[in-house]
């Protein structure tokens, strides 16, 4: 199972709420802001099979997320 993680691409895509979640070598999701809150978008995988994403790693990442993303 691979874990996830956060990045920030750059302060401006912090302050408009964007960060990238990555599972290995690909991009899993991306947060959005939608109706004033932020929301996390899963793609599609390119091979058409489904995620299987570590809990842990999840919640781990989307808190990074949620406290880099508040610094801007």
């Amino acid at each position: 199972m691979t874990l996830v993680r956060a990045i920030i691409v750059s302060p401006e895509e912090a302050a408009d709420g964007n960060a990238e979640f990555w599972c290995g070598p690909e991009q899993l999701a991306v947060t959005v802001f939608h109706e004033g809150r932020i929301h996390l978008r899963v793609d599609p995988r390119r091979d058409g099979e489904p995620w299987l994403i570590d809990a842990d790693s999840l919640h781990s990442a989307l808190e990074d997320a949620k406290q880099r993303i508040a610094i801007y």
